[in-house]
């Protein structure tokens, strides 16, 4: 049977929330813009400003501006963790992985329990495929946040990368038992739980998901495979 993951990694920052079309939204972003550079143009130093000047810019998809402001931001102040956040998830993005890890591990260095990074350079190794880094990023924010969702459901992403299929159930759960809504969670459990040929608890898991999220079409591409691999299975 063939099956599906699909990895959903969320990244936490505060760039990068998409680019909408509405153009009265456009005229307030492009005004914002105009704002800051004012504010900078009285003040070059004045880091909030290029701090936030780059945020605007994220949303606007212009990347290299987003990321000039940045560094522009973390050379007035080497100290600015937030900045290198913004940096590494904005090199992510573009795929200048190694940029994104060299960024992201600059902000915990600065602040050994920022969370966010943490999360953000899990993304970033597993994304250049060492997963074994990534899980041990991951696990750090839960070390910090043993209630953080997305922390668990994310190491679960990695250890189905990794075939851990047992582990990547465990993970999951853990998910669910902070998160009870949370639909993909469901729905990538039972995508583990099919890899495991284990089609009843897959079935439970993925219906489950359907509850919260009826229209889903993965889920229920996901179950008529199930099905599909239990017909062949009796067949057998």
């Amino acid at each position: 049977m063939k099956t599906y993951i699909f990895a959903i990694l969320i990244m936490v920052t505060f760039v990068n929330k998409g680019y909408s079309q509405d153009q009265e939204k456009d005229k307030f972003l492009d005004i914002s813009i105009e704002s800051f550079k004012q504010a900078i143009e009285k003040n070059p130093h004045f880091t909030e400003a290029h701090y936030n000047l780059g945020i605007a810019y994220g949303e606007k998809r212009m990347t290299e501006d987003a990321i000039r402001e940045y560094k522009k931001a973390i050379e007035i102040d080497p100290g600015f963790v937030k900045a290198y956040n913004n940096l590494g998830v904005t090199y992510y993005e573009v795929g200048r992985l190694d940029e994104a890890v060299e960024s992201l591990r600059k902000a915990i260095a600065a602040s050994p329990q920022y969370i966010e990074a943490f999360y953000n350079l899990g993304i970033a190794y597993y994304g250049k495929k060492q997963y074994s880094d990534a899980i041990e990023a991951f696990k750090k924010t839960l070390e910090f946040n043993p209630e953080f969702d997305k922390g668990y459901y994310n190491l679960g992403v990695v250890y189905v990368a990794m075939d851990a299929i047992d582990d990547a159930i465990r993970a999951f759960k853990g998910t669910l038992e902070i998160n009870p809504k949370y639909a993909d969670a469901y729905y990538n459990l039972g995508i583990a739980y099919a890899k495991n040929n284990q089609y009843d608890d897959a079935i439970k898991s993925l219906e489950k998901a359907l509850e919260i999220n009826p229209n889903d079409y993965k889920v229920h591409f996901a179950l008529g495979v199930i099905y599909q691999a239990k017909w062949k299975a009796k067949e057998d």
